[in-house]
C-alpha cells in the first residue's frame, strides 16, 4: 500500500539532532514514509540514520556533499505520498498540530497548506503565528494567497511552514535551486502556482536556530549574497514568463527588490564589488511598481528601490 504522507529530511552533520527529529514523528497516526537523505556528513549521523533504516523506520539515501536543495530534490525524486513535507533534521514537529493540519488540509481541495511554527532559540520557544488571523480557515487562490500574507507581513519562504500536494509538485515541476536563500524561490512560485491554498493556524513544527546549522556557520558572506541575487533574478524570470493577478505582481516585484536590496548590502558592506546587476531588470520592476493601483504595495516597493539605489549610491 502507497503511503499517504511522505516526509522528506535532508541530513547534513546533524548527529546531535536527528534521533529527536525522527522520533518526534512517530506518534503521527498517518500511513507516511520518512526519507532521510544525507547529504555527505561529516560526523555520525549517516550511521545514526541507518540504525533507524534498518528496522524499517526510514528510507535512507546519501549523496555527495551537494546541499540541501539537491538532498531535497532527491527525496522528491524518490517519495510516492499524496502529500509531501519537508523537516529539517535539526527540528522537530508538534505532533498534535501536525495531524491536525494534516486532516484540515485532506480534507480541502487546497494543494498547499500553511501552518504555524515555534521558533526554538536558547531554549527559549517563541510563538509565531505565520499568517494574519483573518485569512485562517479560508481556501485562497494561490496568487492572492501570496499576496494578502505580503500585505499583512506574514508571508514566509520557509518550506517546513507548508505541506504540498504531490500532484500539485509533479503538475508544476517545481525543483529546489541554489545552496542558500533557496525556499524563497520555491515557496513564493509554489503559492503563485498553486490552484488553492489553505491556511491554518495549526501549530505544528519547532524551528530549531542552531549555531551550528547552515543558516548559522561561517559561510562566507559573498556567497549568501550571490545566492541572494540568483534567487532575484530567477523570480524575476518567473515573474516575466507568468500571469499573475495585478496584487500578486506588484507584491512579488517588491520581494525581488528587497532581495536584491539584501544581496547588494551584502556585497558594499564587504568592498566587494564585481557583481553584476541588469539595469533593465529594476527599471522593469519599478515600471511596474509605479503603474500598480495598489498604493501601499508600490510605497513598498519604492521604500525597497530606494533603498537598493541608496546603497549602490553610498560606494565612493
Amino acid at each position: 500500500m502507497n503511503p499517504l504522507l511522505s516526509i522528506i529530511i535532508p541530513m547534513y552533520s546533524s548527529e546531535r539532532y536527528i534521533v529527536r527529529c525522527i522520533e518526534s514523528l512517530r506518534e503521527l497516526k498517518i500511513l507516511k514514509e520518512v526519507i532521510v537523505v544525507d547529504d555527505g556528513s561529516s560526523d555520525g549521523s549517516y550511521d545514526i540514520a541507518r540504525k533507524f533504516a534498518s528496522n524499517g523506520e526510514i528510507k535512507l539515501f546519501h549523496q555527495e556533499n551537494k546541499g540541501v536543495s539537491e538532498a531535497r530534490n532527491l527525496g522528491l525524486d524518490r517519495c510516492s505520498g499524496d502529500v509531501v513535507v519537508f523537516v529539517d533534521s535539526d527540528d522537530f514537529i508538534i505532533g498534535e498540530g501536525f495531524q491536525s493540519m494534516y486532516n484540515n488540509f485532506t480534507l480541502s481541495k487546497a494543494e498547499m497548506a500553511m501552518g504555524g511554527v515555534k521558533i526554538k532559540c536558547a531554549d527559549q520557544h517563541i510563538e509565531v503565528r505565520m499568517a494574519y488571523s483573518e485569512m485562517v480557515g479560508r481556501l485562497w487562490k494561490g496568487d492572492e494567497c501570496f499576496a494578502n500574507l505580503m500585505h499583512t507581513n506574514t508571508f514566509t519562504p520557509l518550506v517546513f511552514c507548508y505541506m504540498f500536494k504531490k500532484s500539485f509538485l509533479d503538475r508544476v515541476k517545481l525543483r529546489f535551486q541554489h545552496r542558500m536563500s533557496e525556499d524563497d524561490l520555491w515557496t513564493s512560485i509554489a503559492m503563485c502556482e498553486a490552484h488553492n491554498v489553505l491556511v491554518t493556524d495549526d501549530l505544528h513544527y519547532v524551528y530549531c536556530k542552531n549555531s551550528d546549522s547552515i543558516t548559522g556557520t561561517n559561510v562566507s558572506t559573498i556567497f549568501r549574497a550571490d545566492n541572494h541575487l540568483a534567487v532575484a533574478n530567477d523570480l524575476y524570470d518567473y515573474l516575466r514568463n507568468h500571469t499573475l493577478s495585478e496584487n500578486a505582481e506588484v507584491w512579488l516585484c517588491c520581494k525581488i527588490l528587497y532581495i536584491a536590496s539584501i544581496a547588494v548590502k551584502i556585497y558594499i558592506d564587504n568592498d566587494y564589488y564585481t557583481f553584476s546587476l541588469s539595469i533593465e531588470m529594476f527599471q522593469d520592476l519599478f515600471s511596474r511598481v509605479l503603474q500598480s493601483s495598489n498604493e501601499y504595495a508600490k510605497k513598498v516597493g519604492l521604500m525597497f528601490g530606494k533603498r537598493l539605489l541608496d546603497t549602490i549610491k553610498s560606494v565612493k
